[in-house]
């Protein structure tokens, strides 16, 4: 099948665009605010675009790793939560591995949503890991 041209991150990509070229520097006050919030908006769409299939694959594999024994993929997290609330993470390596498999977790979501706060504050989160 021959995919649609433009691809979905093309078109987003140029609408961020338009609207920094064109309409952002033509309004003030609220409106500035809410074009910002707009085109910030689209460009979360775009990382999410450029990365979801790669942050799915890692949670994925990552939940595999936490799992006691064989359990099916479709199963995993509901498996994960019941062994975290049962204490199977409490303490030792198990605990530790489930600590960084949901710090990378969320680093890798902030990367997404807010890649400046994640840069401002990855030198803190270093030290403590």
């Amino acid at each position: 099948m021959i995919p649609d041209t433009p691809a979905a991150k093309d078109l987003l990509e140029t609408a961020a665009a338009e609207l920094k070229a064109q309409i952002l520097p033509a309004v003030d006050g609220d409106n500035r605010l809410t074009v910002l919030m707009a085109i910030a908006a689209i460009d979360t769409a775009v990382r999410e675009q450029e990365t979801i299939q790669e942050l799915q694959a890692e949670q994925r594999g990552a939940m595999a790793a936490l799992s006691a024994g064989p359990v099916a993929p479709a199963d995993r997290a509901t498996d994960l939560c019941s062994e975290i609330r049962a204490g199977a993470f409490d303490r030792g390596d198990r605990a530790r591995a489930l600590y960084h498999a949901l710090f990378d977790d969320v680093a890798a979501r902030v990367a997404i949503s807010n890649p400046r706060y994640l840069a401002a504050a990855e030198m803190d989160w270093t030290g403590r890991r």
